[in-house]
């Protein structure tokens, strides 16, 4: 008996060490992707997020100085690259496509080396065109960015690195810069988030305390410490690094997070030189405690971009490595498999053909398949595509539209129950090391074939719940669709309506509402396309709802104001295709 366990033993680890070869194949050139990140420090950024919201998962890749970025429509047969900033050389860092101005389409933030970060309006029909919006042109170099509402006002604020000793010897820094729904303020001293004096890679905004208010975790190179900034709700954050046991003094680059072990409290992965990468596994939102030695994931090697992503589509996040080692003699990249609770992780093994100098990664689906495919950015080495070749588990796809919430939906956890087991996944806009993965979760499901329910808790503490989805399907959901257009907001939650419509920066691209603000006269919404409109929903200040029509078919709607009385409105249009687009109104009686 005890030889056969033996045995049996070993042919799950060999099974496992198959895996990551196996699973993900190199389609770079059936892709016709004809991009290298060339020189520059650390490399450069990767999205795969759909940055023209036809529903299919993009790709844009960071160029060194003197090379544009790569921007790769994806066409559902084949990706298509697009000429949208051939101006733009500089050394570019983090790439973040992000709906700032929630007017339904991604704008564009980038961080540079050696120059000002940039940041790019949408009109829509992607003409990024450059504004600044009260950022500063310093010409400082910054690595990692990240998005998030820290303040849950319904607007992204935006966190990132400055470092800036080696260009005139003043201290590294960070910066938060809040979102009025017109500009930011950089209100970074005032909120205690200035992190000074040591050498910032990247950030993310996290909740590890489950109090759904966004923290702020970075990871610091030279052995400077990392930093767990705790939302005190008011504004202000505290510096938890210590009380929570995530001060760790290493090489720190990366910062990624998910729920490995399923408990509900959501963990961090950071990558470092030979010493081994730390996993930080959350202890009830109290404190954590490192645990990659124990778990087998430390790597050991010069590491670089992370990432969780259930690559089996099992129900359990897996975790890949990429590292900057060439040869295959060298630790150059992992893929560790999760098997919680009977197996967590894996030793891991690399996937064939990836042990070139790589520095970043990100995740997708790119073939749309419901297998979470990785994209990867090399120096000096051309960019990779690994595509999942996928399996029999069963999948659910998510993605989320808010409404008073911000519209790209960040900072919701999304908990998914099947099968008597749980899921957790918290949305962001930046991971990794300067990576940003799809804003459509993938949820697998292994061979279960029924969903027991889909909670959505959105940033405003509003939550969604879908009973019973069907399996292998993408869920577009809006905040407020499950329950009635009704959005109940937590007492703490205060809502940024703009004061002055007309002086909106914002392009309404689709839509426009005329006259507004209006008295008794009705208010008109023109559907400057003639698209495709399946409702359009009118919500109060408090999120409930006061108007509703389905089915419109004209090029002129009339809301009647006689059914709505004085104060702020926000209009949300819903078209055919799933996507919506949101509008302030005044009305004045």
């Amino acid at each position: 008996m005890c030889r056969l366990y033996f045995l049996s033993i070993q042919l799950i680890f060999v099974n496992f060490a198959s895996y990551s070869q196996n699973q993900f194949v190199d389609k770079t050139l059936d892709y016709r992707i004809d991009h290298s990140y060339g020189t520059g420090t650390a490399g450069g950024g990767v999205s795969f997020v759909d940055f023209n919201g036809d529903g299919l998962d993009d790709l844009t890749l960071a160029s060194s100085k003197g090379q544009p970025i790569s921007f790769f429509r994806n066409a559902g047969n084949g990706l298509v690259k697009l000429n949208l900033l051939p101006d733009l050389k500089e050394e570019v860092k983090h790439i973040l496509w992000v709906d700032f101005d929630n007017d339904g389409d991604k704008d564009l933030f980038l961080t540079l080396a050696d120059n000002y970060n940039r940041i790019y309006l949408n009109d829509g029909n992607l003409n990024l065109s450059e504004t600044q919006l009260g950022f500063s042109k310093d010409e400082y170099t910054s690595f990692g960015a990240c998005w998030g509402d820290y303040n849950r006002d319904g607007w992204l604020d935006l966190y990132y690195g400055l470092r800036r000793i080696e260009k005139d010897g003043l201290p590294n820094i960070s910066k938060l810069h809040q979102n009025n729904g017109k500009s930011f303020f950089d209100i970074t001293i005032s909120s205690g988030t200035e992190d000074g004096g040591k050498t910032p890679f990247c950030s993310s905004f996290i909740d590890y305390n489950n109090d759904k208010w966004p923290d702020i975790y970075t990871a610091h190179d030279r052995r400077r410490g990392n930093t767990l900034l705790k939302n005190n709700k008011d504004d202000t954050f505290s510096d938890v690094s210590v009380a929570t046991g995530t001060d760790l003094k290493m090489d720190g680059m990366s910062v990624s997070y998910g729920d490995c072990n399923n408990d509900g409290f959501f963990d961090i992965y950071v990558s470092n030189t030979e010493v081994g990468n730390a996993l930080f596994l959350n202890q009830n939102g109290q404190i954590f405690s490192e645990n990659a030695a124990e778990k087998g994931v430390a790597f050991n090697s010069v590491a670089w971009g992370t990432n969780f992503l259930d690559g089996d589509n099992d129900g359990d996040q897996d975790l890949y490595v990429s590292g900057m080692l060439v040869g295959s003699a060298a630790i150059n990249s992992r893929y560790y498999v999760n098997q919680y609770p009977d197996l967590f992780y894996t030793s891991g093994t690399k996937i064939v053909s990836d042990t070139v100098s790589s520095f970043n990664n990100a995740i997708g689906d790119i073939n749309n398949d419901g297998y979470p495919d990785i994209a990867v950015i090399n120096v000096g080495y051309p960019s990779f595509i690994f595509q999942n070749t996928g399996g029999n588990n069963n999948y659910l796809k998510v993605k989320l539209i808010g409404v008073l919430s911000n519209r790209d939906g960040i900072g919701s956890t999304i908990t998914l129950y099947s099968n008597g087991k749980k899921q957790y996944r918290y949305t962001q806009c930046g991971v990794g090391f300067m990576g940003q993965n799809s804003d459509t979760e993938i949820f697998g499901l292994g061979l279960s074939e029924k969903v027991d329910s889909l909670t959505i808790q959105w940033p405003t503490g509003h939550r969604d719940k879908l009973i019973n989805p069907v399996v292998n399907k993408k869920y577009v959901i809006e905040e407020g669709s499950t329950t009635n257009g009704e959005i109940i907001l937590d007492p703490d939650v205060n809502i940024l309506i703009i004061e002055n419509v007309a002086d909106q920066i914002y392009k309404v691209n689709q839509f426009s509402i005329f006259p507004n603000p209006t008295g008794f006269e009705d208010p008109i919404i023109e559907n400057k396309f003639d698209l495709c409109v399946s409702s359009i929903t009118v919500y109060d200040i408090s999120g409930r709802v006061a108007l509703n029509i389905n089915q419109p078919d004209k090029k002129y709607i009339d809301l009647p104001s006689s059914q709505l009385t004085s104060g702020w409105y926000i209009v949300s249009i819903r078209k055919c295709n799933g996507a919506t687009e949101t509008l302030p109104l005044i009305i004045t009686k």
